[in-house]
């Protein structure tokens, strides 16, 4: 059933989400709350430009490292010189400040953008070695894109992990009682834009694997309904409009269905339909409410949220319904799995929780307050979510291991349900 809504499409996705032309608006910043005093330090020198470049690429590309609570970048008023390739390195003079690994690299002109290339150097050698390099093309636009590249690169190849910083967050923006925002940004805040725009509620958005649509709530008409919007054409299909609540919807990891929780038969059940829509099934029954289904990285469970045994906690049934346990504790919720499938990342006691399912052992990862909606970069090492500070809904960061911390502050207005997106590049 194709939506007929007051909702506006602001902006043609394709061109942005797909292709980057955004220009680089920013809705949040991070701003680190607790560093880690035990992360790697690196350098990375400010990147030698010929002519005008519209962004710091050596900036992006350091607060890209510090951000994922694994680096410390020296700041740019100690680095001992500012080389601009490696055979400018002299070890000495980095392992002499604790510096093993410095980033160089330029930024000139090519065609209608620019082209990027940085070296990644190992000070213990001398001469300094290359360890890593790369050089590549971007549109003038696409200039962050092009610094979040070089982050990846380097942040793979010291780590073994894959990086994460060309990935995307959506979240909604509340303005007032009738104003409602989903946006879209990169993962650091920057390049944001609107998809839609409603003076109903919006809530609870979630990506499809491959990154090209969202599923999320509106209550179009005062009715609840999850719609699945098309990234890439701008289209929106409702695919569950029963009687009463609709909300929570999750794309199983395949991408061709989706859970969701509906009331329709008075109690909070668990259904599953297509993700084109059509007629859903029921996975609940006869046992409370059960809300909040996620599923887990093989597609053989759900993870839910339900209060069977008098109060919330989470639950894991297959995905087909049926076998339900416990498994995140006495008063838990709004779980998501992480990618290996070994932690549950939750809320328990209103902070951010970590879960290991093998052993049964809990972290309290957050420090915020009334905190809600996790959801986990694509490599398992960040967590953002929403929590309260003073009369606002904020953005919030925290490492999966706990110990870096850094809040988006918002420009105005309420931000809830963050949801990160898978990685969107090969």
């Amino acid at each position: 059933m194709k939506l007929k809504s007051r909702l506006t499409s602001m902006i043609s996705l394709a061109a942005l989400l797909l292709s980057g032309v955004a220009k680089a608006e920013s809705d949040v910043v991070i701003s680190v709350d607790q560093g880690v005093s035990m992360a790697q330090p690196i350098a990375v020198v400010p990147f030698k430009t010929s002519g005008g470049v519209p962004a710091d690429v050596g900036q992006i590309v350091a607060d890209d490292l510090r951000n994922s609570g694994k680096f410390t970048p020296v700041q740019r008023n100690k680095l001992p010189a500012q080389p601009a390739s490696a055979a400018e390195v002299n070890s000495q003079q980095w392992t002499d400040i604790g510096v093993d690994t410095v980033v160089v690299g330029q930024v000139s002109a090519a065609g209608g953008g620019y082209n990027v290339a940085y070296q990644l150097v190992d000070t213990l050698s001398n001469p300094a070695a290359v360890i890593a390099q790369g050089s590549f093309n971007v549109p003038a636009a696409q200039i962050r894109q092009g610094a979040h590249t070089v982050s990846d690169q380097v942040f793979e190849k010291l780590t073994q992990i894959r990086g994460a910083f060309r990935t995307k967050i959506a979240y909604v923006v509340q303005r007032g009682t009738n104003s409602y925002e989903l946006r879209v940004s990169d993962y650091d805040g920057f390049n944001a834009f609107t998809v839609v725009s409603s003076k109903e509620p919006l809530m609870s958005p979630e990506w499809s694997p491959d990154g090209s649509k969202l599923a999320y709530v509106t209550f179009e008409n005062k009715k609840s309904q999850v719609v699945v919007h098309d990234l890439r054409s701008g289209s929106r299909r409702v695919i569950a409009a029963l009687k009463g609540h609709n909300g929570a919807p999750a794309f199983s990891p395949d991408g061709s269905r989706i859970a969701f929780a509906s009331n329709q038969d008075g109690a909070l059940n668990i259904y599953v339909v297509g993700a084109s829509g059509g007629n859903p099934s029921k996975l609940t029954a006869n046992a409370g409410n059960n809300t909040e289904p996620s599923w887990s990285p093989d597609g053989s469970s759900i993870y839910f949220t339900s209060d069977r045994a008098g109060s919330p906690q989470v639950y894991r049934m297959s995905a087909s319904g049926g076998g339900a346990s416990a498994v995140g504790g006495n008063r838990s919720y709004n779980a998501k799995v992480s990618s290996d499938g070994k932690n549950l990342i939750m809320i328990s006691g209103d902070k951010i929780v970590k879960r290991d399912l093998a052993s049964g052992g809990t972290e309290v990862l957050s420090s915020t307050f009334l905190d809600e909606s996790p959801s986990i970069s694509p490599n398992g090492i960040m967590v953002i979510y929403s929590s309260t500070k003073g009369t606002s809904k904020v953005l919030q960061l925290v490492s999966a291991d706990g110990r870096f911390k850094a809040n988006l502050p918002g420009a105005g207005g309420q931000y809830k349900f963050p949801a990160w997106s898978p990685y969107l590049t090969k």
